[in-house]
């Protein structure tokens, strides 16, 4: 009997619309192959052999085994031609399957499909993420990410505080209170209108500095930027941008799920931030002296500006530039730069002094680290000067940018000095101790950051609100709590309070007090977060007027200015 190669030959030489030239042609044949050809199909039967090899029975009825056979010619040994089973092809693959060719393939984890608020408490807060869709039916999620009311509003200026104005479409915000909330309460507003998101997320190490809740494991780190990117790409103008700032810890799980939000061919650039005075030792013994910025469009046509780098002395460009200076017979000097293909050009100082460098993928710039006076009291505040190379690259003066870990408010004093519109989310409660302070500082008009270099004068204003709370109130309130009693105080108002899950039976709690006091403060801590309807975070807009909610006539015609009613 001839061998399975030999037979498998003769037989598909004699199907006509599988030769050309002579030759067999593959791809034809795993074309027909694929589409479970009739005609095909009957000359593989007609070989017993071929029959044995490709075909499995199941109860008397022979089915045809299309991936042994697509494998079995994609083989090196079945056509001369076939040098190997992968010629011309690099990628990932599974039994010789490359990953590409699924549309299966996305980078999964636990939790993915669910949704997750976040906590970003005090410091050394060591609570068990909520995963929504654990605890609440799809439609109950839907009214989770409503829209929020606003309240508390205050418009700053170089006059102070004002609390009677008109909200105008350009005001810069500053909002208080859950990012992932107040992102999909900006979706009302600014859907396709943002031209630049920069971020600077928790990175997952457990002591991030700005006592964000930084002890998530991988999987509910990953649920935790996966549902605040999406709705962040809603929120990208078709020409727009997101930087997303990260170091080792996730920065390539990271890539893989922004290819999948905003798709692989969307991604512009993976910017090395190479900064000095801040080192930190990783176990191989290298000193870690580098971020990574993700930078992705939500078109393949993203606004884009080039960047100069520019120096004030020939001294203080050589020193930094490490470059050795040249002479030309004309007397004019100069310097070799990398020109491509192996080839070095000249680049004649004068011309770098009045234009500046254009900025490649591998920043130099020096951390804060606490040290310079531009620092507000975090020593992972990012410097004004890494911002002001983000913000003239991605977004046109007049534009719109979003930062929704606004932390120590960098963005939004950097965009306000450069003429862009701003939006910053934070939930801490240092919003108003820092960012606040440090805005209505510019507005003053502070020498800090990059004032000196972009002449800043002072003026502008922005608005501070706050998404109105109901029973995250009570979360926030346990969380803070030192002691067992203050709980019970709690528990005493929530129970009498709408804000209690349906799911429990507060006359049983109480006959069950005993117990209660058993648990550790950790497991009260708890219990009680359990209680507490989920639903009923913030107060939705649709719920406005509703007495109970406590929104003052005030913040509802300032809410009515925002949605536009």
């Amino acid at each position: 009997m001839l061998p399975v190669i030999s037979a498998l030959i003769n037989v598909l030489k004699s199907d006509e619309r599988l030769v050309i030239d002579d030759k067999l042609a593959k791809n034809k044949i795993v074309e027909l192959a694929l589409s479970l050809d009739p005609s095909l199909l009957k000359l593989l039967l007609s070989e017993e052999k071929l029959r044995s090899h490709f075909f499995q029975d199941v109860d008397g009825i022979l089915i045809f085994d299309k991936v042994a056979f697509q494998r079995f010619v994609n083989n090196k040994s079945f056509l001369p031609d076939s040098f190997t089973q992968f010629k011309n092809k690099i990628g990932l693959s599974v039994d010789n399957h490359y990953l590409n060719e699924s549309n299966d393939v996305v980078i999964s984890w636990p939790y993915k499909d669910c949704v997750l608020e976040g906590g970003q408490t005090k410091e050394d807060q060591k609570r068990s993420e909520v995963f929504w869709n654990e605890t609440l039916a799809p439609e109950q999620v839907d009214t989770l990410l409503a829209p929020k009311a606003l309240q508390n509003f205050v418009k700053y200026n170089t006059d102070g505080e004002d609390r009677d104005f008109q909200l105008q479409d350009s005001d810069n915000l500053i909002i208080k209170g859950n990012n992932l909330l107040a992102l999909h309460t900006l979706k009302a507003k600014f859907l396709g209108r943002i031209d630049l998101i920069y971020i600077d997320p928790p990175f997952n190490t457990e002591n991030d500095s700005f006592r964000y809740n930084d002890k998530f494991n991988r999987s509910t780190w990953l649920t935790f930027m996966k549902n605040r990117l999406e709705i962040a790409r809603e929120l990208l103008s078709p020409n727009g941008t997101i930087y997303v700032h990260i170091d080792h810890n996730e920065g390539h799980y990271l890539k893989v799920l922004m290819d999948e939000v905003f798709g692989e061919e969307n991604f512009r650039n993976e910017i090395i931030w190479r900064y000095s005075g801040w080192n930190k030792k990783l176990n191989t013994g290298f000193e870690r002296r580098h971020d990574t910025i993700f930078m992705y469009g939500k078109s393949d046509t993203p606004y884009f500006e080039s960047y100069f780098e520019k120096w004030a002395s020939k001294e203080e460009y050589v020193k930094k530039r490490k470059q050795k200076l040249f002479v030309d017979e004309d007397g004019r000097e100069y310097v070799l730069s990398d020109a491509g293909n192996g080839k070095r050009a000249k680049m004649y100082i004068e011309d770098v002094l009045a234009k500046g460098v254009v900025v490649d993928d591998v920043w130099d710039l020096d951390k804060l680290n606490n040290s310079a006076k531009e620092s507000v009291g975090f020593t992972s505040q990012k410097r004004e000067v890494l911002l002001e190379r983000i913000i003239k690259a991605s977004c046109p003066e007049g534009g719109i940018v979003l930062d929704y870990h606004l932390g120590s408010g960098t963005t939004a004093a950097t965009a306000h000095k450069l003429n862009r519109q701003y939006i910053g989310i934070e939930q801490m409660n240092y919003v108003n101790e820092v960012v606040l302070k440090r805005l209505n500082g510019v507005i003053k008009g502070d020498l800090e950051g990059i004032s000196k270099d972009v002449n800043w004068q002072g003026g502008g204003s922005f608005v501070y609100c706050e998404l109105a709370e109901l029973a995250s109130k009570y979360s926030d309130r346990i969380e803070q709590s030192q002691r067992s009693e203050e709980l019970i105080t709690i528990w005493d108002e929530l129970k009498e309070s709408s804000n209690l899950s349906y799911k429990v039976d507060p006359k049983q709690f109480d006959n069950n007090i005993s117990h209660f006091n058993e648990l550790s403060f950790e497991n009260q801590q708890r219990f009680l977060i359990e209680a507490i309807d989920k639903n009923q975070l913030y107060v939705n807009y649709s719920d406005i007027d509703d007495e109970s909610n406590g929104i003052s006539e005030q913040d509802k015609k300032f809410n009515k200015m925002f949605y536009g009613a």
